[in-house]
Order: structure tokens, then C-alpha cells, then sequence
């Protein structure tokens, strides 16, 4: 048995590349809760449309939400390790109190709503991808909360459950990759992909995101006189799924995951080259291997497909017959009738085929329709257990995280960072919310739920990204660690450049909504950027 000291630091930090890739990987860890959490339900859900609605042609923004993400993280992680005091109170001091309070309550109300999503998320793969019948839902529900919170325990014990909790989040976030992987590798061993559109679609095409994909051209222009219909609703379609995919990669509450877990790794100056190597191993290529993976399988299987969905109709599937009656009862509105339930079904019957086509093609699928999809390559069994799998790594995973920030912000908010019996409480409070998921994830509810969370969290995202930049060029806070010359240069250039990005798709997507929330919103994104700017002037004078 050997004896050998592990590599440590000191180190990697002197060893060529390869050596330190080597040492860092073994040292990883907050990247890798950082993945965990994105590679969620909304990362699942935005992917699959993506691929039904585009095809291949938007496999380039999921990568490039993603580097903005790191830019962002990375900021956020130099300034965590530069200074000494908490994030949050940095914020407060330095910044704004008002947007310090605001980052730490977008974050509570993403957690809390968005893991009621992942229960929902999860209790639908181990029902309708592994078939496990556990009689009440809420069965599902509570044994989710066990599991996740028993993992989440971990996380808050000593130095040995610590190595644990990253062990199992690790083969979590392995496990979702793999599964995911496993299904393309399918597709191209039956030459189901076409490489040639695969390659086009890494290239960033910013027209698309105000217009149909070409492969949908032919399908609207064949429906006519409601072909302008068609096209604004996919127009539509296209910016809501975008803005959740780009929300997906980096959201309001990954913003304020990343500095406390560095914290309570202990790790300091030191460790900031370690934290970016950390960022690209364990959440970028996870990230863009999963994501890659799905909207590719998506689109092979279901863009410019119709059959999918009338044979999942046929077959009384009420998932897809409520996907597909959504998209058809805005055509049926868009005619001017307004008819009870019973009169749309024959109203839908009664369309021209080309508007039943185009419906169909458009309408969201779910996780079991995909494995269905992928049952001639690997058969039905093997299908919906590898997919069912990855889909309930991704729930599980991202519940342990929700419930890991939450417990750091409630901490945070109460000023007792450190004490155990307040981060629990903060971290059962999203799980508790998930254990009710049957009833506040479905209808009425599950709109009430979302709209005024996804408002918040959509607005505060570019303040939280805003208030990263202005601590990177506070003196006051960093003192001395204040990067100078050509590097605070390009730092703020890119910053500014993904702070930009944030906050022209936070504006478009509640510009978008076209209802008074999404403009309250605007005026309160603006109205707070402005308080941002001027507490930081006032704070450096």
C-alpha cells in the first residue's frame, strides 16, 4: 500500500495543465451543486420544446446561456473569495440594501415554488417512465422529501458526511449525463441524426429568435388564411421557451448557491483559480452534454411531427390530449368563437388538417412521450427505465440543492449563518412545499404559483448579476485583491457584455407577457437598477 502524500494546492497551482486538471478535479465540489441544480426540471422541460419547436436550430443558445453563466459565477466566485465579509452583507454594505433584500427574496420564492416543479418533475418519471404505482401521490411526494432531505443532512454534518453528500451528488448529476447520453447514442448508431444540421445548429443564428425555424415554414404557409396566426403564436412560443432556457442555465438562486458554498468549504484567495477549473469541470460540460443530448433527441424525434401526437390521442394519453387541445383552442379563439368544452372538441375536428398538423407539430411533450418516441431503437422497457432514470436524478438533485440554498438564505435573512437548527428550517420549507406538489402543481394553482415567481426571479436576475459587477469594482470591499489595468478591463468588459444579455432577455420575456405583471416588472427591473447604481456611487463617495 502506498504511503504518498496527496497532491495539494500548492501544487496544482505550480503543476503543467494536465497535472493540475488532474489534482482540481479532485478538489471540485461547488460546480458540481451548481449542475445539480440547473440540470432540473426547467432545463428538461425548455430542452425538449426547443427541440420540438426548432429542431436542431437552437442548439447553440443553451451553450451560450451557459458561458454567460460562468462569466457571472466566476465573477461572483472571485469577489466571495476576495473579501472577507458574506456575500449578502457585502451587498447590503456596499451596494444597496434594497437590492441585497431583494436577491435574498427572489431566491426564497424561486426555491420554494420551482421545487414544487421538481416534485412534480420526479413524481411523474417513477410513475409514467419506471410504471412504480405507490397507490396516493402523496406517497411519491413523501418519500421524495425522505430522500432528498436525508441527502441534504449530509450536507450540514461534519467533514466525513460531507464527502458523502458530494460522492452521491456527483454520481446524481453522472447518472442524469449518462442516461441522457445513452439515448443519443441510440440515435446515431441508427442514423436518426443528420450531422449536417446537427453542425449548423452550434452556430448562433439571433434571427431565429424573432421568427419561425425554416423547417416550419412550409407547415404554416399550407395552413392558409390563419397562417399569421401561426406564425406569431410560434414567434411566441419560441421567446417563452428561450427566456426559461437561458432562466434555466443560471437562475436568481445559483446566484446566491455559489458564494456560501465556497464559504462553507472554507475555501479563500487561494482557491480562485480552483474555483474556475471547478465551474468548467463540474458544471459547463455536464451542462451542455445533458442539455446538448435532450434537444437533439427532441428534435430528431418530434420537430415537424404530427404522428406522434394523434397516435398518443388515439390512444386516450391525456397528457397529449390536453397539450394539443391548449395550442388548438387558442386557433379555435383566434376565429372569434367562444364555445363550452364539448363544442371545441367538434370545432377542432372541424379544421382544415393543415391547422390539426401544425397543432400537433408544436404541442408540448412530455418525459414519458419522449421515451415512447425512442422505444423502436431500444424497446419500450428499456426506453422508459434509462430516460425515467435520468429524468428522476435530475428531480432528486435539484431538490437537495433548492433545499441547501434555501436553508443558506433563511440563515442569511435571520443573520444566524452557521447555526443548524435555522438552516434546517429553511431547507425543509421548499420540501415541505413539494410534498403538496399533487394539489399546488396542477391547473389553477400551479399559474398562480408561477407567474408571480417567474416575474420575480426574471426581474432580479440582472440585479443580482449587476450587484456581482459593482463589488468587483468596489475598493471599499476589496481593497487591496481590486484587480488592475488590462484584466479589470476585460473582466468588465465581458461582465457587462452577459449583464447586457440578462438583462435584454429578462426585458423581452416580461415584455413579452403582454400582461400588466410583466410591465410592473420592467418599471421595477429599472427603478431598481437605477437605486443599485446610485447607493454604490453614494457608498464610494
Amino acid at each position: 500500500m502506498s504511503n504518498a502524500t496527496p497532491p495539494t494546492l500548492d501544487d496544482a497551482i505550480e503543476a503543467p495543465f494536465l497535472k493540475k486538471l488532474s489534482i482540481y478535479s479532485r478538489m471540485s465540489g461547488p460546480g458540481w451543486l451548481q449542475a445539480a441544480v440547473t440540470l432540473g426540471g426547467g432545463s428538461l422541460a425548455s430542452s425538449l420544446y426547443l427541440g420540438v419547436i426548432g429542431g436542431y436550430e437552437f442548439l447553440w443558445l443553451q451553450p451560450l446561456a451557459m458561458v454567460c453563466g460562468i462569466v457571472i459565477l466566476g465573477t461572483i466566485s472571485w469577489v466571495t473569495l476576495s473579501i472577507k465579509q458574506r456575500p449578502f452583507r457585502a451587498v447590503q454594505e456596499y451596494v444597496s440594501p434594497t437590492l441585497a433584500w431583494g436577491w435574498l427574496i427572489a431566491t426564497v420564492v424561486a426555491n420554494v415554488v420551482f421545487c414544487i416543479a421538481q416534485f412534480a418533475v420526479g413524481s411523474g418519471a417513477i410513475s409514467a417512465n419506471l410504471g412504480i404505482s405507490l397507490g396516493s401521490p402523496y406517497v411519491i411526494t413523501g418519500l421524495l422529501l425522505l430522500v432528498s432531505f436525508g441527502i441534504t443532512w449530509l450536507y450540514i454534518g461534519e467533514a466525513k458526511s460531507a464527502k458523502i453528500f458530494d460522492r452521491v451528488l456527483k454520481a446524481l448529476v453522472a447518472l442524469v449525463v449518462l442516461s441522457f447520453f445513452a439515448t443519443t447514442t441510440f440515435l446515431i448508431f441508427s442514423g436518426s441524426i443528420d450531422f449536417g444540421a446537427l453542425l449548423a445548429g452550434l452556430i448562433p443564428d439571433f434571427g431565429s429568435l424573432f421568427r419561425p425555424v425554416p423547417t416550419l415554414e412550409s407547415a404554416i404557409a399550407a395552413t392558409g388564411e390563419s397562417s399569421t396566426f401561426w406564425h406569431d403564436l410560434i414567434t411566441g412560443s419560441q421567446r417563452d421557451r428561450i427566456i426559461a432556457a437561458f432562466g434555466s442555465a443560471v437562475g436568481i438562486n445559483m446566484t446566491f448557491l455559489m458564494p456560501y458554498t465556497l464559504a462553507k468549504r472554507g475555501w479563500t484567495k487561494k482557491h480562485r483559480e480552483l474555483s474556475l477549473y471547478d465551474l468548467g469541470m463540474g458544471l459547463f460540460i455536464p451542462f451542455i452534454i445533458a442539455t446538448g443530448c435532450l434537444v437533439l433527441v427532441s428534435g430528431t424525434i418530434f420537430h415537424s411531427n404530427a404522428d406522434d401526437v394523434f397516435a398518443d390521442i388515439k390512444a386516450n394519453d391525456a397528457g397529449a390530449i390536453a397539450a394539443y387541445e391548449s395550442t388548438m383552442k387558442k386557433r379555435i379563439a383566434w376565429s372569434g368563437e367562444d364555445l363550452g368544452p364539448e363544442e371545441v372538441k367538434l370545432a377542432i375536428a372541424a379544421l382544415p388538417q393543415a391547422d390539426r398538423d401544425l397543432g400537433a407539430m408544436i404541442a408540448n411533450r412530455n418525459a414519458a412521450q419522449l421515451a415512447r418516441g425512442l422505444a423502436p431503437l431500444m424497446g419500450e422497457t428499456a426506453a422508459q427505465w434509462i430516460f425515467g432514470f435520468g429524468v428522476l436524478a435530475m428531480a432528486v438533485s435539484t431538490i437537495i440543492i433548492i433545499q441547501i440554498m434555501n436553508g443558506f438564505a433563511i440563515s442569511e435573512a435571520f443573520n444566524k449563518p452557521g447555526q443548524k437548527n435555522v438552516f434546517i428550517i429553511g431547507a425543509l420549507m421548499p420540501g415541505v412545499a413539494g410534498f403538496f406538489a399533487p394539489v399546488l402543481w396542477s391547473g389553477g394553482a400551479k399559474i398562480a404559483l408561477v407567474v408571480p415567481a417567474a416575474v420575480i426571479a426574471t426581474t432580479l436576475l440582472p440585479l443580482a448579476y449587476l450587484a456581482f459587477i459593482l463589488l468587483f469594482n468596489s475598493k471599499a470591499a476589496l481593497g487591496d485583491e481590486m484587480l488592475k489595468g488590462k484584466p479589470r478591463i476585460i473582466s468588465n468588459v465581458l461582465m457587462f457584455l452577459v449583464a447586457a444579455i440578462a438583462t435584454f432577455a429578462s426585458t423581452w420575456g416580461l415584455w413579452g407577457r403582454g400582461d400588466q405583471a410583466g410591465k410592473y416588472g420592467i418599471v421595477a427591473l429599472a427603478a431598481l437598477m437605477l437605486v443599485s447604481v446610485f447607493g454604490f456611487i453614494r457608498r464610494r463617495a
